[in-house]
């Protein structure tokens, strides 16, 4: 067996010999990257002390050998995570055990860019297919602990905008305690894939929290409404960017989606919210006309020209190709928050305009009637 042959086969069994402990109860630590560095850095600190020609051939096979090996490590990733057995773990080792696969990339990918840098050029695509290994990796498991953790805060995020939460702090309390207390855990990851999951359960977080306003549980139909439900918006935002300030979140691009939309409420004058909107469509270039026009009815501003002028300001975003770009994925906001959809009202009969227009009520679409039968044609004699 050659000596790259036998690396291959080295690699892929510490990959068996770590994958055996991933769904055990026992307390583990994975040594999977710190062995796969080891193995695979004996053989390139000595190949250029034969010569340098022979140190860039060996760096290439032994990336091209670590590409390999983390294409089998995302595959096995992703079968341990599509397990239902491993959903019977209790909920903190299933966490640890996940807080350990992705700790194996940033090790793993700094190699594979050393490897990258002693090799001859053509080594660029077996390090591309490595990094992108490790980020299908990173991404899973990112998703699968995001997931676990906005299950257990969903109670908390379904008493908001409600009455109750215009005179209780108990919903946002719960929130930020939660979230608090399982960044603990999360501190275990190494820095670089810790910013990028925190970054996103800030966004998501922010996201879970608007999207019930975007229901319409809230209808403030006097200013005296709208400011304290502003009042509390700005409250609950202020007390959010704290939390995710300690926990060291760089999505600081987050922090004025709440405080803006509690703008728009509050507000009274056309000219200011259409100033407001305008800087909403700026920072947050994946807002829509429906969400602004959400707010608008929210706000009780229906049927006037006062709502027409300001969702002009949003009109021309949606007419202008460039600007429906949809913003990068870490970067989407307002794509994330659907909108009901308005009532849709028929052209009435004749015989209904003898009705009160306070008893007419917009009316569903008729359902096609079903289509007749085909007869066969008789066959004439």
């Amino acid at each position: 067996m050659s000596s790259q042959a036998q690396t291959r086969a080295a690699l892929l069994r510490v990959l068996q010999e770590d994958g055996e402990h991933w769904g055990s109860t026992e307390d583990w630590s994975s040594n999977l990257a710190q062995d796969v560095c080891e193995l695979l850095e004996e053989h390139t600190e000595r190949a250029p002390r034969i010569s340098q020609e022979f140190g860039e051939r060996m760096a290439h096979c032994c990336l091209g050998g670590l590409a390999e090996f983390l294409q089998s490590f995302q595959q096995r990733v992703e079968r341990f995570h599509e397990n239902p057995g491993v959903r019977e773990l209790p909920p903190d080792t299933y966490i640890s055990r996940t807080i350990s696969l992705v700790n194996c990339g940033p090790p793993l990918r700094a190699l594979a860019e050393r490897l990258a840098r002693v090799g001859p050029p053509e080594s660029e695509p077996a390090r591309e297919a490595a990094a992108s290994a490790l980020d299908r990796v990173i991404r899973l498991c990112h998703r699968i602990l995001t997931d676990l953790l906005f299950q257990e805060l969903q109670p908390h995020f379904s008493k908001l905008m409600r009455r109750k939460w215009l005179n209780s702090s108990e919903a946002l309390d719960g929130i930020v305690g939660t979230l608090g207390a399982k960044a603990l855990a999360l501190r275990r990851m190494q820095d670089e894939p810790y910013q990028a999951l925190v970054a996103e359960l800030h966004r998501r977080a922010l996201v879970e929290y608007v999207r019930p306003l975007f229901r319409g549980r809230l209808r403030c139909g006097s200013a005296r409404t709208r400011s304290r439900v502003a009042g509390r918006l700005r409250e609950d935002a202020a007390q959010l960017e704290r939390l995710f300030r300690r926990l060291e979140s760089q999505a600081s691009w987050l922090d004025a989606v709440v405080p803006r939309l509690a703008e728009v409420l509050r507000l009274e004058d056309t000219p200011s919210i259409q100033m407001e909107v305008g800087v909403l469509v700026r920072d947050y270039p994946d807002i829509r006309q429906k969400h602004v026009a959400t707010l608008l009815d929210i706000r009780g501003l229906r049927h006037t020209a006062a709502r027409q002028e300001i969702l002009a300001v949003t009109r021309d975003l949606e007419l202008c190709e460039v600007a429906a770009l949809s913003p990068p994925r870490d970067r989407a906001f307002f794509a994330d928050i659907p909108v009901p959809r308005p009532p849709v009202c028929l052209s009435l009969p004749l015989f209904l305009g003898r009705l009160t227009l306070s008893r007419l009520a917009c009316l569903p679409w008729p359902r096609p009637p079903a289509p007749s039968p085909l007869r066969r044609p008789q066959s004439r004699r």
